[in-house]
Formats: C-alpha cells, sequence, structure tokens
C-alpha cells in the first residue's frame, strides 16, 4: 500500500519535494476528483499542515497515512474529517480530556478522535470509559474506520462527542487483499539447519509471521509488532527504520508435492529490492 502511494504522489508531482497548492490541487484531481471549491478549500486544510499554500511530499504522505487506502483516499477524508461528529481537527491531548469530562458521568462511551500531536500520520483516539475515566488510545495496524467500528462493537465508541447518532462506518471497511509469499526449498532447508521455520515469528517463537513493515520490509507477527508499540517502540523492532505502513501477508509453507502456484510470490522475491546480507533469525533480509 505505502509503495502505491509513493508511486501515485510520483506521478502525482514527479520528482518534486514541494509544489503549489494549486498544482498539487490539479494533480491529485485528476486521480482523486475534488467534487467544488468548495470541498478543494476543505481538504487543503487538512492536508496543508504548515498552511503555507505549498504541499510537500511528508504532508502528502501524513494525509495518505491518516486516510488510508488509496484508492479510497478522498472518500475516507470525507467520511472521517469532513461529515463524522467525532473529528476535533488538531486538539492537544489535554484539550480533548476537558472536551470529554463532561460526559463522565452522564454518557459513558463518548469519544472523539483527532490527529496526533507526536505520532505525525497516526490518529489519537479519546473516550470515557464505563467507569468515567477518559482513557486515550493511538490504534495500530488497522485503518481508523475499522478502529472506530471495532470499538463500537465491544461497546468504547459509542456516541461521537456525546451525540446519539453514530455513523455506520461497515460499509467503509473495506478487506485488504493479503498479499502471499511463497518460501523456496532453499530457505526451508536453511530454516531447517537452525531447527526452525521461515513462516516462525523470530521474536516470539509462537506465532506465524502475518504482517509486513513498511518500508523495510521485515515480517513478523501481529501481537508482537502491537506488543512492540504499545510499549513506545520507535520504528522497525529489528532495524529500528521508521514504520511508514504496514501490510499483512500469509506465508505459504514449502512443500515439495506441490508446484508454485500462480499468483502468489516467493520470500525471495519479495525482498528482490534488499541487498544481500548473511541471515540471522532475528534480523534476516526477508523477516
Amino acid at each position: 500500500m505505502l509503495r502505491e502511494e509513493n508511486q501515485k504522489y510520483n506521478c502525482t508531482v514527479g520528482a518534486l519535494t514541494l509544489v503549489p497548492w494549486k498544482v498539487f490541487k490539479d494533480k491529485l484531481n485528476e486521480v482523486h476528483p475534488i467534487s467544488s471549491g468548495l470541498q478543494a478549500m476543505a481538504l487543503k486544510s487538512t492536508i496543508d499542515l504548515t498552511c503555507n499554500d505549498y504541499i510537500s511530499n511528508f504532508e502528502f504522505d501524513v494525509f495518505t497515512r491518516l486516510f488510508q487506502p488509496w484508492s479510497t483516499l478522498l472518500r475516507n477524508w470525507k467520511i472521517l474529517a469532513v461529515t463524522h461528529p467525532g473529528y476535533v481537527a488538531f486538539l492537544t491531548y489535554d484539550e480533548v480530556k476537558a472536551r470529554l469530562q463532561k460526559y463522565c458521568s452522564t454518557r459513558p462511551g463518548s469519544y472523539v478522535f483527532r490527529l496526533s500531536c507526536t505520532r505525525l500520520g497516526q490518529w489519537a483516539i479519546g473516550y470515557v470509559t464505563s467507569d468515567g475515566d477518559i482513557l486515550q488510545t493511538i490504534p495500530h495496524n488497522k485503518s481508523l474506520c475499522q478502529a472506530l467500528l471495532d470499538g463500537y462493537r465491544e461497546g468504547f465508541y459509542l456516541y461521537p462527542d456525546g451525540r446519539t447518532a453514530n455513523p455506520d462506518l461497515t460499509w467503509a471497511v473495506q478487506p485488504t487483499p493479503e498479499e502471499h509469499i511463497k518460501v523456496t526449498a532453499e530457505q526451508y532447508e536453511l530454516y531447517c539447519e537452525m531447527g526452525s521455520t521461515f513462516q516462525l515469528c523470530k521474536i516470539c517463537a509462537e506465532n506465524d509471521k502475518d504482517v509486513r513493515i513498511e518500508p523495510c520490509g521485515h515480517l513478523l507477527c501481529t501481537p508482537c509488532l502491537t506488543a512492540w508499540q504499545d510499549s513506545e517502540g520507535q520504528g522497525c523492532p529489528f532495524c529500528r527504520a521508521e514504520i511508514k505502513g504496514t501490510e499483512q501477508i500469509v506465508i505459504d509453507p514449502f512443500d515439495p508435492r506441490r508446484t508454485h502456484r500462480p499468483g502468489t510470490q516467493s520470500a525471495s522475491a519479495s525482498n528482490a529490492s534488499t541487498p544481500t546480507r548473511d541471515l540471522d533469525p532475528d534480523t534476516e533480509v526477508s523477516d
């Protein structure tokens, strides 16, 4: 997904890292139609973080992370930042607590969401618990629409900014196709010699890898990635590179009785652009 967004940005404005808003708007309109001048103004207020009438590669990266996936980018933006009553834009942590304070005794389940001030490109959700406490959380490894939908089903996010009507986001959540990575015979033999398997997460040694970190490409299981991020771990747990996105993957174990299936990708091919280095269980190229 992240690679697709970078390709789309390059197709939109070329190799430029900073472009005037009008140029950016016209180019974006060719990919994602902007319906009106009012919508363009609202879009600018969300993307142009520095309010200087220019859009940088960084600002566009933040925007696409917030309103992923790319295929429905502007639709997601309209759902979350234009029409949703729980959106409070750039409020700080303390301001969110103050805003929700009035609901502590009257309406548990009230919530608002904002752009994280400390982790650009991520959302922060503040909500009132059943005990009347105010908690704030940053959802990991899922879109905001999915996080709000999950929270609603679990009874946490019921009343956007205290209002009774809570938008149904079921229709806005699309299942992300999982990429299949096929283990090669060489990788199978290598990991057998180490007493392990390629598909086993090298952090917990219990679960299979099911998520890939972008852009470094390391693989691990979702519980380990979530635990790492919840412990305030910065960057990839293997190489410490910045995490700009994640993708769900499925690793197809090596089976000498079966031939390579169309539509799958070998683990070595998925990392063909990564320089080769000696494999180690914790720092392997394909992890």
